[in-house]
């Protein structure tokens, strides 16, 4: 089953999908369905492995992109250490 879908968009962005769909010998409409398929989510939960390997990949790029400035704050140890002194304290 499918839907019709009409959208409304200013000639501008048109325009812009319309130059990329031309560069790869399609239609404008076909360029959309296709974004819109490629960037709509997931509902069934049935990745195909390159689609995992894609999302890892992805989810890669942020690995590292945060310093806490402690040194040790991947210490799992010294994370549980602080967890027991924090909840410890109205015992």
């Amino acid at each position: 089953m499918s839907k019709t879908l009409v959208l409304e968009i200013p000639d501008e962005v048109f325009n812009n999908f319309q130059k990329q769909a031309e560069s790869s010998g399609e239609t404008a409409e076909k360029f959309v369905f296709e974004m819109v398929l490629k960037n709509s989510p997931k509902t069934n939960g049935n990745l195909t492995q390159q689609e995992k390997d894609e999302a890892l990949k992805e989810l890669m790029k942020f690995a590292g992109a945060v310093n806490s400035g402690n040194p040790r704050s991947a210490d799992n140890e010294q994370i549980d250490a602080d967890l027991a002194k924090e909840y410890g304290k109205d015992l």
